[in-house]
């Protein structure tokens, strides 16, 4: 008589405290499958209202006319959603499974829900009795009408369950914008100071003293330099000796390497204009002199950043002389050369810059 009435209310409209929701646009679904097997799962702890052992026989007679297995099985307590994967992974095994399982969600009410094949699930809420046969006999007719129902279309009275939730996708990234172009730092003054060092002639093969350098850089790292300088030595000769002092004046065009690189550098064309002027030493037949001389050459410069603007700078060049110098004394029967300069002579360079 219980089973009868409990099939009545399970078939009948719905109490008004758990009305279906709208109905849901039909859903692709497979072709409806005959149902072979049932799997019914507790999830949480039920040992104190419906005990496994006490449920399965209740089910198994209630579906045994329709020749369906039933098993009833335990789940760990989670979300709707995990249950639902653990019931779409035991429908791939067989085709004509459907799997149950029933949630507590207060002290008077559970939830009961159910997977068909091609659907995201339905659930519904079940009044808590207040005996545990009751539970199950309450469990095994609502599970009837749902298995006879099945091949027809979705359960009647049940909710449709929301489908999985899309993974969010990240953004697809920014294409980088160019960089922006730095602005034009303008021209660059530059100042430096160096040991110099030069050749002259056979018998004074090297002159030392110091150089200034006074320079600018253009953005498209066109160089430009003014350079002077002042050098003395000894031109020795077995008879007579002479002290020479050199006033190099030069100009430099060239081109700079990357400046922002710690090691750089500078090539380029040097034109120089160099005054000179000799002092004879215990020489009664020569007297003091003045000369010029003028040449062209290639210079090259490396460049080794230190801190900001200041560099060390390391230099050589060679430079072939248009118009150079000699000096002779006249004797009386011949003239004896004292001084004769090299047609090309080496120059090196060594001190620091700063560029503003």
């Amino acid at each position: 008589m219980l089973r009868l009435l409990l099939l009545a209310s399970v078939m009948g409209p719905p109490p008004t405290s758990s009305a279906p929701e709208p109905e849901a646009p039909a859903e692709q679904r497979d072709a409806p499958t005959a149902v072979e097997d049932v799997t019914f799962a507790l999830v949480g702890d039920w040992d104190d209202e419906l005990a496994r052992g006490e449920l399965e026989p209740v089910l198994a007679a209630n579906l045994a006319d329709l020749g369906i297995a039933i098993e009833v099985t335990t789940r760990p307590p989670g979300n709707t959603f995990s249950h639902r994967d653990w019931a779409r992974e035991l429908e791939t095994e067989e085709p004509g499974r459907v799997v149950f399982w029933i949630v507590r969600r207060d002290a008077e009410t559970v939830e009961l829900y159910v997977l068909p094949r091609g659907s995201d699930g339905y659930g519904r809420d079940v009044p808590l009795p207040e005996g545990a046969d009751d539970l199950a006999e309450s469990l095994a007719v609502i599970v009837r009408s749902i298995v006879e129902s099945l091949p027809v279309g979705p359960p009647s009275g049940m909710r449709t369950l929301e489908p999985d939730p899309q993974p969010k996708l990240e953004p697809a990234p920014q294409p980088r914008p160019d960089p922006e172009p730095e602005p034009d730092p303008g021209p660059r003054a530059r100042i430096g100071l160096s040991y110099l060092g030069t050749s002259l002639a056979a018998n004074a093969p090297w002159q030392s003293g110091t150089a200034l350098d006074v320079g600018i850089r253009f953005p498209m790292r066109l160089t430009a330099a003014v350079t002077s300088g002042w050098t003395t030595g000894r031109a020795r000769h077995e008879l007579s000796q002479l002290r020479v002092h050199r006033v190099p004046l030069g100009l430099f065009i060239g081109y700079a390497f990357d400046p922002s690189r710690r090691v750089s550098g500078r090539v380029g064309a040097t034109a120089t204009a160099e005054l000179m002027w000799w002092r004879p030493q215990a020489s009664a037949g020569l007297n003091p002199g003045l000369d010029f001389r003028l040449g062209l050459g290639v210079r090259a410069d490396l460049l080794i950043h230190l801190h900001r603007g200041l560099g060390l700078v390391v230099s050589g060049a060679g430079v072939g002389w248009l118009r150079n110098i000699r000096v002779d004394v006249g004797e009386v029967d011949a003239t004896r050369t004292v001084l004769r300069a090299v047609p090309i002579g080496a120059e090196l360079r060594g001190g620091l810059q700063y560029e503003f």
